[in-house]
C-alpha cells in the first residue's frame, strides 16, 4: 500500500501541521505504508512569526517549506503520477486554509487551488480513499460538492472543549451538503460509501500524544478500508 500525504508548508499557523504531518507519516509506517509525501509549487498566502503570531515580511514557497517535514524529499505536485497511490492523506494546519484555498477568507465561498481540487476529485472518482485531519475537511468538501452523495466528515465535536468555533466550522460545512458528525479527540469518521475518512486531532483541545493516538485510529480505519475493499 502506498499513501500520497499533500502539505502546506511547514507550520501551524501558515503551513502544515508538524505535529499532525510527523504523526502521519510514524503511524503509515507502523501500519506497512510506503508514502510520497507533495506540495503545489507556490508562494505562501504569508510568513508568520509562530512565536508572536505577527507577519513576517518575506516571501516563501510551499514547497520548500513542506520539504522541511520530509526530510528534502518531496514532489511536485503538478508531476504526480495519481496510479502510484492507493490512497490519499491531508495533514491539517493554516497551510490547508491559506495556501491550498482560500478558506480562511471566505470560507463557504472560498476556491480550492486547482492542482489541489483536481488531486482531490482525481481520488474521489477512482474510489481511492481519501483521509482528512484537523481542518482539511473543508477542501475535501469544497472540492466534491456535486460529487459526493451524502458526504459524512467531521470537524470536531460542539460537545467537548476546542480553541475553535466547531459550530461555525459544522455550519460552513453544512452548506456544501455535508453531514457533519461529532467526533472527539478520542474518535474518527469513516464515510465508507464515498469512502473518505476524518479525524479532528487539533480542532479539539489535545496534547501531542492524543493527536498521535487520533490519527493512528484514523490510518488503522484507513488501512481496514483498503483491505476490506481493495481496488481491481
Amino acid at each position: 500500500m502506498k499513501a500520497l500525504v499533500l502539505l502546506s508548508g511547514c507550520g501551524v499557523f501558515d503551513g502544515s501541521e508538524i505535529h499532525e504531518s510527523v504523526s502521519t507519516l510514524i503511524c503509515l509506517r507502523k501500519n506497512s505504508f510506503e508514502y510520497e509525501c507533495t506540495s503545489p509549487n507556490i508562494e505562501m498566502f504569508h510568513v508568520l512569526n509562530h512565536t508572536n503570531g505577527n507577519e513576517i515580511n518575506e516571501k516563501r514557497n510551499v514547497l520548500i517549506e513542506s520539504s522541511r517535514i520530509s526530510r528534502g524529499k518531496i514532489t511536485d505536485l503538478l508531476t504526480i503520477e495519481h496510479e502510484k497511490f492507493d490512497c490519499l492523506v491531508i495533514p491539517g494546519g493554516f497551510g490547508v486554509a491559506k495556501n491550498l484555498s482560500s478558506w480562511a477568507f471566505k470560507e463557504v465561498d472560498c476556491t480550492v487551488h486547482p492542482d489541489v481540487k483536481k488531486l482531490i476529485i482525481s481520488f474521489f472518482d477512482l474510489k481511492k480513499p481519501i483521509l482528512s485531519l484537523c481542518v482539511s475537511p473543508t477542501i475535501v468538501a469544497k472540492s466534491l460538492i456535486n460529487k459526493a452523495k451524502d458526504l459524512k466528515l467531521t470537524i470536531g465535536s460542539t460537545q467537548h472543549a476546542s480553541e475553535y468555533n466547531i459550530s461555525d466550522f459544522q455550519i460552513a460545512l453544512s452548506q456544501m451538503d455535508v453531514r457533519t458528525i461529532n467526533c472527539s479527540i478520542n474518535e474518527v469518521c469513516v464515510d465508507k460509501e464515498n469512502r473518505v475518512i476524518s479525524a479532528p486531532c487539533y480542532m479539539m483541545e489535545a496534547d501531542v500524544d492524543e493527536v498521535f493516538e487520533n490519527i493512528s485510529l484514523a490510518i488503522t480505519e484507513l488501512k481496514k478500508l483498503l483491505q476490506k475493499n481493495p481496488l481491481v
